[in-house]
């Protein structure tokens, strides 16, 4: 499964998101290249929330329902614990397996129809939330070089 591959699993694309958190320490993971930028926790978080966004339109889940208070974008302050973090992390990692486990049960001769109030189908999103990941894994990693030259 091509969600598994943006994930968790090795592919023929180099780091998938998971990979590029590995062994992150809570500094690493909320330094900013600049004021107004989001830090690689942010991204954590801000992943999580949209597999968990795909899940809802997938199962019919009710909105509100994702375990933080807001959407899209959380903020992470710069003195997180690593408790904190692997918390942020576990999140990201049950919503993944969540999602997957909804496109495992989903009925694919749906896939081509559109969720209400949704501008893409069913399938869109399920390929959309793999390519979010691999969109993100590359960032965290860009992320991290800049912080190593600062």
């Amino acid at each position: 499964m091509h969600l598994n591959e943006a994930f968790d699993q090795r592919s023929w694309h180099g780091t998938n998101l998971l990979g590029s958190i590995r062994r992150l320490k809570p500094d690493e993971a909320a330094w900013r290249p600049a004021r107004g930028r989001h830090n690689i926790w942010e991204i954590v978080v801000h992943a999580a929330y949209w597999k968990y966004a795909v899940c809802r339109r997938l199962t019919g889940e009710p909105k509100g329902s994702f375990p933080l208070k807001g959407s899209n974008w959380f903020a992470r302050a710069a003195e997180g614990t690593e408790l904190e973090l692997k918390a942020d992390v576990r999140l990201l990692r049950d919503l993944h397996l969540k999602l997957t486990h909804a496109v495992q049960e989903f009925d694919a001769q749906r896939l081509d129809e559109r969720p209400r109030g949704s501008k893409f189908t069913f399938r869109g999103l399920i390929l959309g939330a793999g390519v979010h990941d691999l969109y993100h894994a590359g960032q965290i990693q860009l992320l991290k070089r800049l912080r190593q030259g600062s």
